[in-house]
C-alpha cells in the first residue's frame, strides 16, 4: 500500500513538474485537461502497482494523450512491456530518456529516467525480428499485413523488429489469391517469412477505363446550297489577227488617193503652162511658179502612188496570212526609175 501511495505522489509531482518544461507540448493544455491527466495518471499507477497492466495502460495512455509527463510516460513503458508489447514498450522509454531536462529537474523526472534507463537494458533483448519476402511479378504492387497491420513497403526484405510469439502474415494483390503464413518468433530471435503469389483465375478482369472522350464541337449551320461554280477565266485577247492587213490597205487607199489628187493638180497645172508657153516661144517670167508647181505637184503624186502601191500589196499579204503559223517579211522600194513591195514568209 505505501508503494502504491508514493507511486501515485510520483505521478503527481510529475504533472505538477512538466508544466515547466513548454516545449514538450504544442500549445499550452488548458486546467481540466492537467486535472484530468493528473486524475487518470494516478489511477494508472496504482493499477500498475496491483499488477492490473491492462487497466493501467489504459488510463496511462489517456493521461499522456492530454498532458504529456516523462514520470507517465514510463510507468506506461513498463506495463506495455509486461503484457508482451516489447516494441512498443522500449519506444516509450526510449522517449523517456531522451526527454530534455529543465536546469533543476524535480526528482520525480530523474527517478523516472533511471527507472526507464533500467527497464529497457532488461527489454531489448526480448525484442524479435521477421523478414518477409514476396515473390511477386515487379510490376505487382502487393499489400502485406503482419497480424492485420499494414506493413509498410519500405520495411518489406528488411529486418522488421516484432515481439516475441505467433504472428500470422498475409499478402495480397488484385488478380493474385491471397497467400498467408505463420510464424513464431523466439525472443531476440529472427524468423523468416517467404509468401508467393498466385494467379487467380476466378479473379474478374481489371476494369480499363474508357478513354477520355473529345468534346463534340458543334458547327454552326451553314447554307447547303452549293456554291456557284467559279466563272471560267476568261481567254486571253489576241485582238483582230487582220487589223494589220487592214490599216496596210486603208494607208495603200490613202496614198492612191493622194497621189491621184496631186496627178491631176500636175497636169492641170501643166495645161496652163502650156497655153502660156506656146510651141515656138519661151515661158514668160510670171510661169515660173506654174513650173515650180507642177514638178512639186508631180513629187507629191509620184510619192503618193508608191505609198499606196506598197500600203495596198503589203494589206493583200497580211489579210490572206492572217492567223497563219508564218510570219510575212514585207520590204517596200523606191527608187528614180522604179518602186515596188517584195517580201517573204518565215
Amino acid at each position: 500500500m505505501g508503494k502504491r501511495v508514493l507511486g501515485a505522489a510520483l505521478v503527481v509531482v510529475g504533472i505538477l513538474s512538466a508544466r515547466d518544461v513548454g516545449a514538450q507540448a504544442p500549445a499550452p493544455p488548458t486546467p481540466e485537461q492537467i486535472a484530468a491527466a493528473r486524475s487518470l495518471g494516478t489511477e494508472g499507477i496504482e493499477a500498475a502497482e496491483a499488477g492490473d497492466c491492462v487497466r493501467a495502460v489504459d488510463r496511462l495512455t489517456r493521461a499522456e494523450a492530454l498532458y504529456h509527463a516523462p514520470t507517465t510516460l514510463e510507468r506506461l513503458g513498463e506495463c506495455q512491456i509486461s503484457l508482451g508489447k516489447i516494441v512498443a514498450g522500449t519506444e516509450s522509454l526510449n522517449r523517456v530518456l531522451r526527454e530534455t531536462m529543465p536546469t533543476n529537474p524535480p526528482p520525480a523526472f530523474l527517478a523516472a529516467q533511471a527507472r526507464a534507463k533500467k527497464a529497457l537494458e532488461a527489454a531489448l533483448p526480448k525484442i524479435g525480428q521477421i523478414y518477409v519476402h514476396v515473390d511477386k511479378p515487379a510490376d505487382v504492387t502487393v499489400t502485406v499485413h503482419v497480424d492485420g497491420e499494414l506493413v509498410s513497403a519500405a520495411m518489406l526484405d528488411v529486418d522488421r523488429p516484432v515481439d516475441p510469439g505467433t504472428h500470422r502474415v498475409d499478402a495480397s494483390a488484385p488478380g493474385y489469391r491471397m497467400t498467408e503464413s505463420t510464424v513464431t518468433v523466439a525472443p531476440g530471435k529472427k524468423s523468416e517469412v517467404l509468401l508467393k503469389l498466385e494467379v487467380d483465375p476466378n479473379a474478374p478482369a481489371p476494369v480499363v477505363p474508357p478513354p477520355p472522350v473529345a468534346p463534340t464541337v458543334i458547327a454552326p449551320p451553314t447554307d447547303t446550297k452549293p456554291a456557284p461554280a467559279p466563272a471560267p477565266p476568261p481567254e486571253p485577247s489576241s485582238g483582230n489577227p487582220k487589223l494589220p492587213a487592214y490599216i496596210a490597205l486603208g494607208v495603200g487607199g490613202v496614198g492612191l488617193a493622194v497621189g491621184t489628187i496631186f496627178g491631176i493638180m500636175a497636169l492641170g497645172s501643166k495645161s496652163t503652162l502650156d497655153s502660156a508657153c506656146g510651141a515656138d516661144k519661151g515661158c514668160p517670167a510670171s510661169a515660173q511658179s506654174d513650173i515650180d508647181a507642177i514638178g512639186t505637184r508631180a513629187t507629191i503624186s509620184t510619192i503618193g502612188f508608191v505609198v499606196g502601191a506598197v500600203g495596198l500589196a503589203a494589206g493583200g499579204v497580211l489579210f490572206f496570212t492572217a492567223g497563219k503559223p508564218t510570219q510575212p517579211n514585207v520590204r517596200a522600194w523606191l527608187t528614180p526609175g522604179s518602186a515596188g513591195v517584195g517580201g517573204s514568209f518565215q
